[in-house]
């Protein structure tokens, strides 16, 4: 007789936590101030959506996901704060920016992409420094051409342009309880998610099969967008955690995992959850999952104020080294995590950043085993006064097992 297929989570709505006020930008535009002042910089001009937002409000579902037009913000050490955009956008920006002030111009115009708007913005902010910043740096991208930012550099003179990614970096490393809550929601929703994988999978399904409706489920009960997903599997484990689905069917024997990048009102989740299909895992695999999530609850307790990044690698790689695993080529035990999937810093050996209280981090040991095999576990948490705290639901102590 065929085995019930499993019964469902059922879908549960849940209401929309209230956009940020106004004083949540004031606050953080001053602590941009601050920080411009401790970097010497007269102000920033931000082109990448995570940090456009951060610090504007702007939100759209147009600007990021073309490269025509390119769309810009610029925040004076001194003075009011500018936005710089397309015409297409004025609607939009007044809809969701705490900003009043913009200037835009008939994009696309490839000639002139609104470099003249920002040289007059730039050119009457007060000079102290003779220093503008730029998303330069590492982990950094620029949401402009190169080549019209090098025109730009010459148009402002005598501001040097500079990088500012130490101000932005700073800026969003510590999370205000909002912020918090809207990283929390997300790693709710696809926590339900991982929990509804048994009715999810189904005989002759493929990775692609699965793939789908697990992202699916995630935006039906709340998640904005699904960016991420990747999935490895194979007879016994898997050799991958980073690929994108493919046309592999499950078999019976088979551990897979899933590791999701959801993001809900501009926050992202990043974690995982191991399966075995129909049968119960070798205990080879059962043996490492054990000591993942031993290195995990380290990692973890680690995660304290006054700490700093290096620490909970140490504490994670403590635990498996101590069991004679030769750690392998991951090269980090987690991250940051916020606006951007991964953020700084990264939890490795010299990474000197203090944790603070707000500080979000992935924890997220790996350790190879078999014939190539990587298992991986992975949770969110936030660094509170008594220590790290979960965001998400702590995965099983052992590899669940799913009916087939």
């Amino acid at each position: 007789m065929a085995k019930p297929k499993a019964k469902s989570l059922p879908i549960k709505a849940r209401r929309d936590l209230p956009p940020f006020d106004r004083a949540e930008f004031e606050k953080r535009a001053e602590r941009a101030r601050a920080k411009m002042t401790e970097a010497k910089l007269d102000g920033m001009l931000i082109t990448t959506e995570h940090n456009v937002e951060y610090l504007s409000g702007f939100t759209t579902q147009f600007a990021w996901n073309t490269p025509t037009r390119p769309w810009y913000f610029v925040l004076p050490r001194e003075g009011k704060p500018f936005g710089v955009i397309p015409e297409i956008g004025i609607t939009n920006w007044q809809a969701t920016s705490w900003v009043p002030d913009l200037l835009t111009w008939p994009s696309p115009r490839p000639e002139n992409e609104g470099l003249d708007l920002l040289q007059k913005v730039i050119g009457g902010v007060k000079s102290k420094f003779g220093r503008f910043g730029v998303e330069l740096g590492p982990e950094s991208r620029l949401g402009m051409p190169v080549a019209d930012m090098l025109r730009l550099r010459d148009m402002i003179r005598p501001f040097e342009l500079v990088d500012c990614f130490h101000v932005t970096r700073a800026l969003r490393l510590v999370k205000s309880p909002a912020e918090i809550e809207r990283i929390r929601r997300m790693c709710q929703i696809a926590c339900d998610s991982f929990d509804n994988m048994g009715a999810l999978l189904r005989p002759g399904d493929t990775e692609r099969d699965l793939v789908r409706k697990f992202q699916s489920d995630m935006l039906l009960r709340g998640a904005d967008k699904t960016p991420y997903t990747s999935i490895g599997s194979g007879a016994g484990g898997y050799d991958s955690i980073i690929m994108g689905p493919t046309n592999r069917k499950f078999r019976k024997g088979d551990i897979f995992l899933i590791d999701t990048g959801g993001r809900y009102a501009g926050y992202f989740c990043d974690f995982d959850r191991n399966y075995a299909v129909a049968r119960k895992p070798s205990d080879d695999a059962r043996r490492i999952h054990e000591l993942l999530y031993k290195a995990t609850d380290a990692g973890i307790k680690a995660a304290r104020p006054g700490s700093d990044a290096a620490d909970v690698f140490d504490a994670q790689a403590k635990v498996l080294t101590d069991a004679g695993i030769v750690l392998g080529n991951v090269g980090r035990f987690g991250h940051g995590l916020g606006k951007v999937l991964t953020e700084p810093p990264s939890n490795m050996p010299g990474d000197s950043t203090l944790l603070e209280v707000g500080t979000v981090l992935t924890i997220e040991p790996s350790a190879m085993y078999g014939d190539g095999k990587i298992l991986v576990h992975e949770e969110n948490i936030v660094v509170t006064e008594t220590g790290g705290k979960l965001l998400t639901r702590r995965c099983p102590r052992e590899i669940p097992v799913l009916d087939f």
